[in-house]
């Protein structure tokens, strides 16, 4: 449950705190910005991440022994939405999140297409996270 609040919480947020923090950047520059939303998403994304995986794999070990998880419509969705999120994240969020912390300040044009790349398909991710929790805690059938 930790790792689910830690990561849901912190993509939640980060999405809307660096849209506050572009809007009123007065003090910070692009690349400040940019590093402060890398260091979160690596600590609390991936630490939540990490512990929602292990405690989940740990529960269907348990309440599925044989492996019959497979046959559970609600727990295979759940993980393929977690699964998309996950490689979104990995491949091409983390990627664009070095690409803006490096970008020098004087080009903000290439930081504002970078950050607006993120952004949409960071929100994309979004849903696909919000999807794959939503089914594991209500299990539709």
């Amino acid at each position: 449950m930790i790792g689910a609040v830690l990561m849901v919480g912190n993509v939640t947020v980060t999405g809307v705190w660096t849209i506050l923090l572009w809007r009123d950047r007065a003090e910070r520059t692009p690349r400040h910005i940019a590093r402060g939303i890398l260091w979160t998403d690596l600590l609390f994304t991936f630490l939540g991440g990490a512990l929602m995986t292990i405690a989940g794999i740990m529960m269907v070990r348990q309440a599925y022994p044989t492996g019959a998880w497979r046959q559970v419509p609600w727990l295979v969705q759940g993980i393929e939405m977690l699964g998309i999120s996950t490689a979104i994240w990995l491949a091409l969020l983390i990627p664009d999140q070095v690409r803006m912390e490096r970008c020098p300040d004087n080009q903000l044009t290439r930081f504002r297409k970078l950050y607006l790349r993120w952004s949409l398909i960071g929100w994309v991710a979004t849903a696909f996270l919000f999807r794959g929790i939503w089914v594991m805690t209500t299990k539709p059938t």
